[in-house]
């Protein structure tokens, strides 16, 4: 006889995985408050914070957060939670196209100080940070309590009005100057870029009104 069962197991698991997130997160979005705040660490950078940003992070570390993320379109699909496995791959996938294809490829654009890639790449970092501290956190709570903390709740259905948005945008913007002022590329990389672009115009109208969704929904249950 098994001593933990499968459900334990699964509690276990899910438990793990969304706090080692929720912690890699949070010390992403406070490191980015930090260099802020109080600049780089080092005399070695003579840029502004927002521009030595992608190095004082680091930025392998933000890769690797948000590469773990994908787990989660595993995690519909077996039926771990309750979400469309579509819908987070489009989600999950989309900022990892991002990371991948656009910050790791062209780390020159994010550490310049004439603030169009800086700026860009601190509304990703801060909206992404921001909006899965409380996500996790939302989920954390779920699973110990059966329920979320209530104003980790409120924030999960009224933040992302916000952060959404913001991070959206800033996404968008850093395809936009990756495909006009990225070096060394050649055209089927612009058409790839171009295209990565283009597919902001239904993907972000679509996964906001899922969100408006789930907040409608929630809202309801509240009555």
């Amino acid at each position: 006889m098994a001593l933990i069962n499968e459900t334990t197991k699964k509690w276990i698991y899910l438990i793990t995985y969304n706090c080692i997130s929720f912690l890699l997160w949070t010390w992403l979005t406070l490191r980015t408050v930090r260099v802020l705040v109080l600049g780089p660490d080092t005399d070695e950078y003579d840029d502004a914070a927002a521009g030595t940003l992608y190095r004082q992070l680091p930025f392998p570390f933000l890769a690797f957060t948000q590469t773990l993320a994908f787990l989660e379109v595993a995690h519909a699909a077996l039926g771990l939670v309750g979400a469309s496995a579509a819908t987070t791959a489009l989600q999950i996938g989309g900022k990892n196209l991002v990371v991948w294809t656009v910050m790791a490829r062209f780390p020159e654009l994010f550490v310049t100080t004439d603030g169009s890639g800086p700026t860009g790449f601190l509304g990703c970092v801060l909206a992404w940070g921001c909006s899965e501290m409380i996500r996790y956190a939302f989920f954390v709570g779920q699973l110990l309590r059966g329920e979320p903390f209530g104003w980790v709740k409120w924030l999960r259905y009224n933040a992302f009005l916000v952060l959404y948005p913001v991070g959206l945008l800033s996404e968008a913007w850093l395809v936009y100057l990756a495909l006009v002022w990225g070096e060394g590329i050649g055209p089927l990389y612009k058409g790839y870029l171009f295209l990565g672009l283009l597919t902001y115009l239904p993907a972000g109208p679509y996964l906001f009104t899922h969100m408006l969704k789930q907040r409608r929904r929630a809202v309801s249950r509240r009555r």
